[in-house]
């Protein structure tokens, strides 16, 4: 119940997240770590238990069973294997237990494998859930109690959902590491395989199964049909079997490097239909997974041999046959490919659809992608072999002449040619001698064309084929052959220049298996280019990196699935953002105002575009790098050539990246974490880059003029324009809003930048942020607005000094704006950042005429500030020891008025605890440290994940409350501490409200609360009682919503008996104040009155108890004796008893209802809901009470 109840909030809008209260504050918290928590102490329980192991099994058969994955949301169902295995591993190591403990039966393991398998090839995983998944269910496993008899099959399908890293790197080409998750999960299933029969059964079936799956008992061989594509089955089995021999405990190549002589030990033909392709192709298969796995290769696991000079050897003779013998079968694959596809002759009236063609050609070229990629695992495997280096280097040479030496146009051969060119050079072959033999050899496979002779009969499909292939190892041998020709052999240039045409020429035309190939030519072309072109030719380069650029976004527009798609990103963003690159563009083009010339900040444009508000990773990858571009690429004019992109570094700063899609593997981006602050949230990463960016430029003395005015001031003057708007009708900006995010995250970024406000901006900034001051805004955006402020006034104390002085003697002033102004003036008057503003007597007088006033300010913060402000000021101007004190009272001259004043001020004990606290926090506060990249990004984010930075008012009200308690002593845990934060009211909700002439009998919504409507006199605790939070008396009406059972009647009438001083409110359980719902619609009215519970049961002997005690109970029901409200009297003494809805007070409670009264109503519909009947009278029995009061 409990699991299917979450699976239901997932995907919703409610959400996993709920209010939890934590010391009196609302926080938002998940649910999820909680419901974890509860299933594994469940499991720990049941495991504790005398029959514990019984119901464990049930319990966790039920957790991972196929009926849950089929049922349930893949996050749900991460989350139960997720507590369910933490808590097995708990148990087993914290009370000694065996690690099999529970029982799991195959065959449902097996069903549950299906499910899952099924799950995530129909894409309903994300790929980040599903590696957790696997990893839980084989912790889940290794605790189960071993099968006596496992059917192989269902080990080998468990092991399957377990395969090694099978994809190799595109543009790199190392190999990959297994991650922790997997090898969690690896390590789980070594236990769980050792304890399996009678504990020799992984190393026996291991043994026999290499054996059998070669010689086709295991898996039954199946014909070859190259237009098939891959067989995955016995790529799959394949796996699972060289997973099964590393997981054994004993040396997994003492097991598969016998079945791998057995079909490899002599030359096997690579004709499909001989005796001996099926064993040494699946030989073949066992012996690239066992390097895949490194269980078999030359790296880390034993075969390793060095000799004294710390060389690598050679493999041993026979390990070295084998390696011939598999190259060769490759190498012979290859060949067979292109013969097979030349030789299906077209049939008359046999036409493939546009479908199959498409699916022929994919088949194909991943049938040469995978043997390619065999032979690229042998070479990283054994780096050291001669036989693999000898065959290799034989066979490019015999391409090498076949492709440059003859003249033929024959398209197949070309194919064959250059298939084993590109397998050869995949191997690690190398041009001999002769350097201008591969730039002959790369002139001539940039010139070939595929072109079938006139009258070549060919199916359509296996034609498209044929030509997917040949583009693959066209450009696939190219992207190997360009690295290798130096920029100072002949002809380069000429080449380089061929190449990109013939690129951008063929984009359109290259199949998508092709594309990788191609962008990694002309990125290395790029590379190359970049390196012969100096400053002297600048245009010609800028020429080329336009028709590099423009395709290698066409491959990125025509690949968009491809796994390999952001590592190409990566690359292109590599090489374009480049400093001496957008030095170069700035100079060339952006400075004699050629922009149609400036390809790399068109590119840059382009990928935003590319971003936009779905695709942050890209965004990322391209600010990341760029950002450190920016810098320039020496100590002169850093920051200059990032002047034609400030409107978008303005976007930038505001820019909130969305969560990744965890559906997605192609969002990798290169690792710049370490230029940012360790505590960067993940939703600012690419606005962290700008930020640290902005803050690595020199100081306004050093920087140049053009960084200073065409660079950092306009994206100044730009989040200026945004800070000064207007909220709608004066109401704050809604936090989370889009627009409240802009604002918080402009004022974070003038933050940074304040340090470059220069004199001749100073007066347009300080117009701009005392109109955004005066805005209604949230505390934590108002924190941002004052410390942007006070480093201003710090720097240009007389601007800033001048708006200060004229804001802080206006009379309109909201209290928003007034708290500011206070916090900023006791930060640059008496605080450590006290600045020349004040220097003459005329400005610290108009200081004191704006801050005297607000002594009395009935905000409790602002007057404790003033009083600060004061205390320090009035010495200024006045000689303070001047004068008999004791004769002020008679004295009218201002030096004796602003004398006591200060004499009140420093001898009142209170005062003095007071000020010294705010003396501390304001010498102590450091703004210094949050206008830096790492102070703002290291600052905590609420649940919008916007920065939620604690606000200078919340430290102010702690000191108010500290000197509260500090004067009165013991006698603080007498007053309810809500009553008192109440009273500290802060900026945010102080709003002044007049009360009008019907309010003036009974203020019950007055928003201000004075500092001194607390008694300090501190009543007892039975005088206190008769009073409610707000220092009202409080009625003798008792509320009884005891028959009331939805949740938001019984938070209405909480509200509203709040709001009238109700004595206390009945409800049927008062575990109902901590629904959300509850605390929303009753507005934390819980928190102010007393309620009781009364269950229905014992409503009865309730109601006659209270006459007891002298109330009388008034029904609100219509009966045939009912009297109309409006001519009821009520006694002050009252029990208000509200009904069922719809059904009213059941007749049983009746009989102790002294009277009934009724609405009157004018309507068709017969019953008002019973909140508001309730509010209604209680309204006018509180209206008969303030009457009789008044008289």
């Amino acid at each position: 119940v409990v699991m299917r109840c979450f699976d239901t909030l997932l995907g919703t809008k409610v959400g996993t997240n709920m209010q939890l209260e934590d010391d009196g504050h609302l926080k938002s918290e998940s649910v999820t770590p909680l419901l974890q928590s509860f299933i594994s102490n469940y499991v720990v329980t049941l495991a504790t238990m005398g029959e514990g192991n019984d119901r464990l099994s049930e319990f966790v058969r039920g957790v991972f069973s196929p009926l849950l994955i089929e049922n349930c949301k893949t996050r749900s169902v991460v989350v139960f294997y997720r507590a369910v295995a933490s808590a097995l591993e708990s148990v087993s190591s914290a009370n000694g237990k065996s690690d099999a403990f529970v029982t799991l039966d195959p065959e449902l393991v097996q069903s549950t494998i299906r499910s899952m398998t099924a799950v995530f090839s129909s894409g309903g995983a994300p790929r980040s859930l599903q590696e957790g998944l696997k990893q839980d269910f084989a912790l889940a496993l290794k605790h189960t109690l071993p099968w006596k008899n496992p059917d192989v099959s269902i080990v080998l399908q468990i092991l399957g959902m377990y395969p090694p890293n099978e994809t190799m790197p595109a543009i790199e080409g190392a190999l990959q590491t297994r991650g922790e998750s997997q090898s969690i999960a690896r390590n789980a299933l070594s236990c769980w395989l050792r304890g399996l029969g009678d504990g020799a059964f992984a190393s026996n079936a291991a043994s026999a199964c290499t054996s059998a799956f070669v010689l086709g008992q295991l898996l039954p061989f199946g014909e070859v049909d190259i237009n098939a594509g891959i067989d995955k089955s016995e790529r799959e089995m394949a796996m699972a079997i060289c997973t099964l021999c590393c997981l054994t405990g004993i040396a997994a190549s003492e097991l598969l490097w016998p079945a791998v002589f057995k079909g490899l030990q002599i030359q096997p033909a690579a004709v499909c239909a001989s005796p001996g392709f099926s064993k040494a192709y699946r030989s073949m298969l066992l012996l690239e997974f066992g390097c895949r796995e490194g269980a078999i290769s030359g790296l880390g696991n034993g075969d390793i041999v060095m000799d004294k000079a710390q060389q690598m050897m050679p493999p041993p003779p026979n390990i070295e046959m084998v390696l011939c013998n598999a190259v060769n079968f490759v190498l012979e694959q290859v060949m067979a490919v292109s013969t097979k596809l030349i030789g299906t002759v077209s049939e008359e009236g046999n036409r493939a659809s546009g479908a199959n063609r498409s699916s022929t050609s994919n088949n194909v070229s991943s049938i040469v992608a995978t043997l390619i990629g065999q032979l690229l695992v042998l070479h990283q495997s054994f780096p050291s072999s001669n036989s693999l280096s000898s065959a290799v280097n034989e066979m490019l040479q015999k391409t090498i002449t076949s492709l440059v030496d003859t003249s033929s146009d024959d398209t197949a051969d070309d194919v064959k040619n250059l298939t084993l060119l590109y397998a050869a050079l995949s191997c690690g072959a190398e041009f001999s001698g002769d350097t201008e033999e591969s730039i002959r050899t790369s002139q001539r496979i940039i010139n070939m064309e595929f072109a079938l002779p006139q009258g070549t009969k060919m199916k359509k499909e296996a034609k498209q084929a044929f030509r997917s292939v040949f583009q693959y190892a066209k450009w696939g041998s190219l992207s190997l052959m360009i690295p290798m020709i130096t920029t100072e052999q002949e002809n380069s240039r000429d080449l380089y220049e061929q190449i990109l045409t013939s690129a951008s020429d063929s984009v359109n035309a290259t199949p998508v298996i092709a594309l990788p190939p191609l962008f990694n030519v002309v990125v290395s072309t790029g590379k190359q280019i970049v390196k012969l072109n100096e400053e002297d030719n600048a245009s010609s380069l800028l020429s080329s990196l336009h028709t590099i650029i423009e395709t290698l976004f066409a491959v990125l527009e025509e690949d968009t699935t491809s796994s390999t798609w952001m590592a190409m990103l990566n690359e292109l963003c590599s090489l374009i953002f480049d400093p001496k690159l957008l030095e170069m563009e700035y100079n060339t083009s952006y400075v004699k105002g050629d922009l149609d010339a400036m390809p790399i900040f068109k590119a840059f444009e382009r990928m935003l575009k590319m971003a936009g508000m779905t695709k942050p990773h890209i965004c990322k990858a391209a600010v990341g790098r760029i950002s450190m571009a920016w810098l320039g690429s020496g100590d002169e004019d850093i920051g200059v050539c990032a002047v034609p992109y400030r409107s978008r570094i303005v976007d930038l700063l505001l820019y909130k990246e969305i969560k990744l899609d965890e559906n997605s593997a192609n969002q990798t981006t290169e690792d710049f974490s370490e230029s940012l602050p360790n505590r960067t949230d993940s939703a600012s990463i690419t606005r962290g880059f700008v930020l640290v960016f902005l803050s690595k430029l020199p100081s306004p003395d050093a920087m140049s003029e053009v960084g200073l005015k065409e660079l950092v001031n306009p994206i100044i003057v730009q989040l200026l324009d945004i800070c000064s708007v207007e909220p709608a009708r004066g109401k704050p900006f809604i936090s989370g809003s889009e627009e409240y995010c802009r604002m918080t995250r402009s004022w974070q970024a003038l933050c940074l930048l304040s340090r470059f406000i220069t004199d001749d901006i100073a007066e347009y900034v300080a117009e701009r942020v005392f109109r955004g001051m005066s805005n209604n805004t949230h505390g934590p955006l108002r924190y941002f607005i004052e410390v942007f402020t006070i480093q201003c006034t710090r720097m240009h104390p007389r601007v800033f000094g001048e708006f200060y002085i004229r804001e802080i003697n206006r009379k309109d002033l909201p209290l928003q704006y007034v708290s500011s102004l206070m916090v900023i003036g006791g930060n640059v008057i008496v605080g450590r950042y006290n600045s020349d503003f004040l220097s003459s007597k005329q400005r610290i007088k108009e200081v004191l005429c704006g801050v005297i006033p607000w002594l009395s300010s009935t905000q409790g913060f602002s007057r404790a500030i003033s009083q600060l402000l004061v205390y320090k000021l009035i010495p200024l101007i006045v000689d303070v020891n001047a004068g008999d004190c004791g004769k002020i009272a008679d004295s009218t001259r201002d030096e004796d008025v602003l004398r006591g004043i200060y004499s009140f001020l420093q001898m009142n004990n209170e005062m003095e605890r007071l000020r010294k606290k705010q003396q501390h926090f304001f010498d102590t506060y450091d703004v210094d440290s949050t206008c830096t990249a790492e102070g703002l990004l290291s600052i905590p984010i609420d649940d919008g994940e916007e920065a939620c930075p604690l606000h200078m008012i919340d430290s102010i009200k702690d000191c108010l409350a500290e000197v509260y308690k500090e004067v009165h002593g013991s006698d603080i845990d007498n007053v309810p501490y809500k009553q008192m934060e109440e009273l500290l009211i802060d900026a945010e909700q102080a709003i002044n409200i007049e009360a009008d002439t019907e309010e003036e009998l009974v203020n019950f919504q007055r928003k201000i609360m004075p500092l001194d409507a607390l008694d300090l006199s501190i009543k007892s605790m039975h005088e206190q009682k008769l009073f409610n939070a707000a220092g009202k008396k409080k009625q003798q009406l008792v509320v009884c919503a005891t028959l009331v059972d939805k949740v938001p009647n019984l938070a209405g009438l909480a509200r509203t008996s709040e709001i009238f001083a109700a004595q206390t409110l009945v409800i049927p359980n008062l575990l109902v104040k901590k629904q959300d719902d509850f605390k929303s619609i009753s507005a934390s009215a819980n928190d102010w009155i007393d309620m009781e519970e009364c269950k229905e049961e014992d409503l009865l002997k309730w109601l006659y108890k209270k006459k007891a005690e002298g109330f009388t109970i008034v029904g609100l029901e219509q009966t045939s004796s009912s009297k109309c409200i409006t001519k009821t009297k009520f006694p002050e003494k009252t029990v208000l008893l509200l009904g069922k809805e719809k059904e009213g007070i059941p007749v049983q409670y009746l009989s102790a209802v002294d009277t009934c009264i009724e609405i009157p109503q004018l309507g068709i519909i017969r019953s008002l809901n019973v909140h508001v009947t309730g509010a209604l009278a209680i309204w006018k029995y509180t209206e008969q009470m303030m009457r009789r009061t008044r008289r």
